[in-house]
């Protein structure tokens, strides 16, 4: 009887779950909107209004995944994917935990490729708005649309660091944990199928950068994936995605004009 209510459970939290991530995925479009207007009508406390709205997402979905797997934290281990030798990149993938350093040089390139979208917003943001009238280069519509999401001030910078850190735990657990555990169990996916879906649907949930955003944030859930089997622990990819974020808390400061033009 305890089993079959667990078992229940475990089931209306899943679908309470899946409602919610796309629900906040749906609602994150015209968020976006309102915030580039906030912010563009000097609005001071716009971008702080949006951290703690998405601490609250974060830790909601987490607390949901949780609760799912019954708070049972062996479902996290990777071995019961029945990932290994099956499918394209699992097979021939170097051992992490043999010092191998294949998925080092990834991890490498995945920040160097972070680092140039990073210098490709910061030439779109200048000073954190859009600028009626500027001239919109040809190449724009290859970089994601996150410029306005940056945090400006120091106080801004502190809630973003928090921001950073609670996405790289929440959402390794949701998407990596959570998400790759019930495609597997419940949903029969298997191999690089079971992957690349639980990839895309963390790609999708990002639609509010536009297609370039939902592509590299794709990429990343793909990396992520690889680093949570290789190393059969979330630690891994959930230092990967708060070092990702957290670029965003150290990016270089708008000058103070232009700051001060951002809240006039």
């Amino acid at each position: 009887m305890v089993y079959l209510s667990l078992n229940l459970l475990s089931v209306v939290t899943d679908i309470i779950l899946a409602g919610y991530i796309v629900w906040g995925c749906i609602a994150s479009i015209p968020r976006c909107r309102r915030l580039k207007e906030e912010v563009a009508s000097g609005d001071p406390q716009a971008r702080t209004r949006l951290y703690r709205e998405t601490l609250i997402f974060e830790w909601v979905s987490a607390g949901l995944a949780a609760i799912a797997l019954r708070l049972d934290w062996k479902t996290l281990n990777p071995n019961r994917l029945g990932l290994h030798g099956s499918g394209l990149l699992l097979a021939h993938t170097p051992d992490f935990n043999q010092g191998q350093p294949e998925f080092i040089l990834g991890i490498f390139s995945t920040f160097v490729l972070a680092g140039f979208v990073g210098l490709a917003i910061r030439r779109r943001r200048r000073g954190g708005i859009a600028i009626p009238g500027a001239s919109a280069s040809r190449w724009r519509w290859l970089t994601p649309d996150f410029s306005t999401f940056v945090p400006v001030t120091k106080r801004e910078r502190l809630l973003f660091v928090l921001v950073a850190l609670s996405a790289g735990i929440c959402e390794e657990i949701v998407f990596r944990g959570w998400l790759l555990f019930k495609l597997h169990n419940v949903a029969g996916l298997q191999g690089t199928l079971l992957l690349a879906t639980a990839a895309a649907v963390f790609g999708l949930i990002h639609l509010y950068q536009k297609v370039p955003g939902v592509i590299g944030t794709t990429l990343v859930g793909w990396l992520c994936c690889l680093l949570y089997f290789k190393t059969g622990s979330l630690a891994v990819p959930i230092a990967l995605h708060c070092l990702i974020d957290l670029r965003w808390a150290i990016h270089p400061a708008p000058t103070p004009e232009k700051t001060a033009t951002a809240y006039a």
